[in-house]
């Protein structure tokens, strides 16, 4: 058997083939409680990139507080409804394609509703 030799492959373009990489990261933020908050990256990878979000290193489970969604200019937006205590943290975008990852981090600050 000879090792030596490559089976024919078609080649790919290596506009094709491009390792995940952000145009824009999240920056962190500071909301009172009861606030919407919107993290956003603006991302680039070919094939596109598996984007995940992040608090504290668990995956944030989408629902009807916690949105995620992507605008027609590639941005990634994740929402959170009205902000609770419980959702401050340091937030991760986390972003896969076969040829690299990447990240990015923000934290959110929380802070609680003036009692007058």
């Amino acid at each position: 058997m000879d090792f030596g030799v490559q089976e024919p492959r078609r080649t790919i373009d290596s506009r094709f083939r491009q390792p995940p990489a952000f145009m824009v990261t999240m920056a962190d933020q500071s909301v009172t409680e009861g606030q919407e908050v919107t993290m956003s990256v603006r991302i680039c990878g070919q094939p596109k990139p598996m984007l995940y979000w992040l608090r504290d290193r668990v995956t944030v489970k989408t629902g009807p507080r916690h949105t995620v969604r992507e605008t027609t200019d590639g941005t990634f937006e994740m929402a959170i409804k009205s902000a609770a205590r419980s959702d401050a943290g340091i937030y991760t975008c986390r972003i896969i394609n076969e040829y690299g990852t990447k990240q990015c981090e923000a934290r959110l600050e929380v802070k609680g509703k003036a009692r007058f």
